[in-house]
């Protein structure tokens, strides 16, 4: 709204003395016409300057008029601008994990409870990744809360390079994620969580004193129909994947592995 009202203010600042100028210049015109006319005009042409007069403050006013209705306008449209903006940074807030930057866990169980219902209405796989990362509670004991923030987040942009638009990734909750597969097999989606798991392995994590930090993460995947029809089943069967993938990791590995 401010770049609108504050734009060109040299050119608004011209036409508005102009626009004074002028009703100015007519009302001291009308003034003169009224006082002198009748000693300097004869009867006829006294009348005419007077019709002339009407004409002009009647053109003036409709100018008036339709400058400033395009002056409202213009600031409604810049106000309806400032709060389209003001709603979409309220609903990134409602729905986006402030630590990682994805989408949080309420977005992600509106979000899933919708595909869900449209994989089973048009017979489509829907398929979910449900991932932990791994020695994380190691890696916040050794370097701090603060640098566990700054490594969730740095999994979360790998999370977002590699996901499709369609997809819905989200903070699953402490150091889990999710990701929502619509039309992606299970094959499909392994494939993906395979890519996940070389991307996080392959990023530059390093500590405040330069120490570079090995991450990895653990994957479990679940398919609508195949393997649940519900939100609370699908979950519950990427977990039991999950964790059947952690317990076939090496204790203390940072490694990756997915189930």
């Amino acid at each position: 709204m401010d770049e609108v009202t504050r734009s060109r203010p040299g050119r608004q600042s011209d036409t508005q003395f102009q626009v004074k100028f002028a009703g100015a210049a007519l009302v001291c015109l009308a003034m003169a016409l009224i006082v002198g006319g009748p000693y300097i005009m004869s009867r006829p042409v006294f009348a005419v300057a007077q019709l002339f007069a009407v004409a002009l403050g009647l053109a003036y006013g409709f100018y008036l008029s339709v400058h400033s209705r395009t002056k409202h306008l213009a600031l409604e449209r810049a106000y309806s601008a400032h709060l389209e903006e003001l709603s979409q940074r309220l609903r990134n807030m409602a729905y986006r994990d402030a630590v990682t930057g994805l989408y949080n866990h309420r977005y992600f169980r509106e979000q899933l409870s919708h595909e869900i219902e449209r994989s089973i209405r048009y017979a489509q796989p829907l398929s979910l990744i449900l991932m932990d990362m791994n020695n994380f509670k190691q890696i916040n004991d050794r370097y701090g809360h603060y640098m566990g923030d700054r490594f969730l987040g740095l999994v979360g942009e790998v999370i977002a390079r590699q996901v499709r638009s369609s997809d819905v990734a989200a903070r699953y909750g402490g150091d889990e994620f999710v990701i929502v597969l619509p039309n992606t097999t299970r094959e499909e989606a392994s494939v993906t969580a395979e890519k996940l798991a070389n991307a996080v392995a392959a990023c530059a994590a390093m500590t405040a004193t330069g120490e570079t930090v090995q991450l990895g993460i653990s994957f479990g995947v679940a398919t609508c129909i195949e393997d649940a029809r519900t939100p609370s089943e699908l979950i519950e069967c990427a977990d039991g994947r999950l964790y059947q993938a952690k317990g076939h990791r090496k204790p203390g590995s940072g490694r990756s592995s997915v189930a």
